[in-house]
């Protein structure tokens, strides 16, 4: 009983670190080319909204890296 729940915990940190990777490497061509997001209008250009985009998800990646290695007690 006790192995299972302690199988399906370290199953659920790999997840999160391995989805926290992904998220900083999402967060990297949008950090570093604004251009791929259309202007939505004059005020609102794709540099504010892709750096907003980046900065969501390289915080959500640090967040479950954070959280996935804190469970793996590394």
């Amino acid at each position: 009983m006790i192995s299972q729940t302690w199988e399906k915990m370290k199953k659920s940190s790999r997840y999160m670190i391995v989805t926290g990777i992904v998220f900083l490497i999402i967060s990297l061509p949008t950090f570093l080319d604004y251009n791929m997001f259309p202007t939505i209008n004059s005020n609102i250009g794709p540099h504010q909204l892709s750096s907003w985009i980046s900065f969501f998800f390289s915080f959500v990646g640090f967040v479950l890296l954070v959280v996935g290695f804190g469970e793996e007690d590394i």
